[in-house]
């Protein structure tokens, strides 16, 4: 089959932690990869970025805008998009459309509508979990998923979201866990662990990270032997502020000599990081999923992190990491003092973070996206 994949804000294969690429990135780039065993892959975008074919993959920017422009106004460019879509492909080759992300759903409803081919939507994020201007985005997100053929979702948390606060029918939702790239995240023996809390994620308020930087300030009172580093750079209209403000609030607790922000790095580097250190810290406010958890799990790094509602399917309390209520839990300051200084217990959670992130494969992944997409055809 001739599949067409849509994610107009990013591509996927800008770099990670750079302005509007994350998880939504690394999702399409990898489903997008196992998927050409067994169809034709394309994979189209809004932002400007050098476009390439190998094999079964087409990657095709329609260069629209620069990967540094606001979300709201990249917003601007989805009727050119769109048209720039139908005069450079002939739309009815394709048998499946999949869009990813809401902006990329409403082309996709468009097309589906136009040249009566199935769609699927995936959505990455959802706009409940905003406030504001999102109410709007919310509305078209239900218009988007009850017109498509399938929904796909990532956890059982995010499949609640849809069903009950957008009415979505329960048979039009398909679970399909994302996977991990164990190639590039596996453990590695000959690094020595270290008192290190990592944070990996865009810098924006929604990721918290002046939570983690409270919880550093009272946890050094128990334990000063750590460091934290954090990856990732700005994102959003914002970002640059935000990560302005974190500086200041790390020079006013005096958190200089155990805080380090890294900005952007290459995965290679994330890697040999996740392996150096004990702990991933994850503050998101909210998360469809959390690609970024599975994938400590998979080197062997524990994960704490705050009342996050699809982590509690990821996260099993004192075997792979911690999840509470908030940083004043005393059993959750209990666990990471075990981590740092017990290496009998540390190498234990280790092992079973690593046990626990085995069933999420990118194969998987795609194997069961296919099959959704050969019901379609046969339909």
């Amino acid at each position: 089959m001739n599949i067409l994949q849509i994610s107009f804000h990013t591509s996927p294969y800008s770099e990670l932690g750079v302005n509007d690429a994350g998880g939504l990135n690394t999702y399409v780039e990898q489903i997008s990869k196992h998927l050409t065993n067994k169809h034709n892959v394309t994979v189209v975008t809004g932002e400007k970025a050098k476009s390439f074919k190998k094999e079964n993959l087409e990657f095709y920017s329609l260069n629209l805008f620069d990967p540094d422009l606001p979300m709201e106004k990249k917003e601007l460019h989805l009727i050119e998009f769109q048209k720039k879509l139908e005069e450079t492909f002939e739309l009815n080759s394709f048998d499946i459309i999949h869009s990813h992300y809401w902006l990329s759903g409403l082309v996709g409803k468009q097309i589906s509508d136009k040249f009566n081919i199935p769609y699927i939507f995936t959505s990455h994020s959802l706009g409940v979990f905003l406030e504001g201007y999102n109410n709007e985005r919310a509305d078209c997100e239900k218009i988007i998923m009850t017109a498509s053929n399938f929904v796909t979702v990532s956890s059982n948390y995010e499949n609640s979201l849809i069903s009950e606060s957008y009415k979505i029918d329960k048979e039009k939702i398909k679970l399909i866990k994302p996977g991990v790239d164990k190639n590039l995240f596996s453990p590695d023996g000959s690094l020595l662990k270290e008192n290190i809390f990592l944070s990996i994620g865009r810098i924006q308020k929604q990721k918290r990270q002046s939570e983690v930087l409270e919880f550093l300030n009272s946890f050094r009172e128990i334990e000063n032997d750590f460091k934290c580093y954090f990856i990732g750079g700005p994102s959003g209209s914002l970002g640059d502020d935000y990560l302005l403000d974190l500086k200041e609030i790390v020079k006013e607790l005096d958190l200089e000599s155990h805080v380090e922000f890294l900005g952007n790095l290459p995965q290679s580097k994330i890697r040999e990081l996740l392996n150096r250190s004990k702990l991933l810290i994850h503050t998101s406010e909210y998360e469809t999923f959390g690609l970024v958890a599975i994938e400590a799990h998979s080197v062997g790094v524990p994960v704490i992190s705050i009342n996050q509602g699809s982590f509690r399917e990821i996260i099993d309390n004192n075997i792979n990491g911690y999840i509470a209520e908030s940083f004043e839990d005393q059993d959750l300051v209990e666990f990471v003092l075990k981590i740092f200084n017990d290496d009998k217990y540390a190498d234990y959670v280790s092992k079973s973070a690593i046990n626990s992130s085995k069933k999420y494969d990118w194969k998987y992944t795609s194997e069961k996206l296919s099959l959704l997409y050969q019901e379609l055809k046969l339909r």
